[in-house]
């Protein structure tokens, strides 16, 4: 049996916290879309199935953040990185588990940035830009981005100064 391969750098652990209110925003955002909906439609329509479709709709809501949020620990457990000579590796997922490998060679800039949550909470997002994509390594404390960001960046213009 084939065992899946962590990294070896955990997040923070207040990266949950962090999880934790995403996942209340998003459900009170919806409820309240929901609500919006039935208005809507018991001022259009007058019929007896908005109200079971909306108990079915807030049903489903809830089941899926409740869901989430007993998830939270074991997404956290494979939200992970790393970074090499050669790679920096971003480990993402629980149920469908990705691992990206990206070369040093081909990183262009790294931004950092912070939403209202992560600033809340007091961590930052590193995205790493290469000339296809960007990758975003969210929910490290701002000294430890700023560490890795100074470290990616020695390491690219090492590999650079060697081509």
């Amino acid at each position: 049996m084939n065992t899946y391969i962590l990294l070896k750098n955990k997040m923070p652990s207040s990266i949950k916290k962090a999880w934790i209110i995403k996942d209340l925003i998003t459900f009170f955002i919806s409820i309240a879309v929901i609500e919006a909906l039935r208005f809507f439609a018991k001022v259009f329509w007058h019929s007896a199935w908005i109200n079971r479709s909306q108990l079915i709709l807030i049903l489903i809501v809830t089941s899926i953040t409740v869901f989430s949020l007993i998830l939270i620990p074991y997404k956290y457990f494979f939200h992970r990185y790393e970074i090499n000579q050669t790679e920096v590796a971003i480990q993402t997922g629980f149920f469908f588990r990705k691992t990206i490998y990206i070369p040093l060679v081909r990183i262009q800039h790294i931004e950092a940035s912070q939403g209202p949550i992560l600033r809340l909470i007091g961590l930052t997002e590193l995205s790493i830009h290469t000339a296809a994509s960007t990758h975003h390594l969210s929910g490290l404390d701002i000294k430890t981005a700023a560490d890795l960001r100074a470290q990616i960046l020695e390491l690219v213009e090492v590999i650079r100064e060697d081509v």
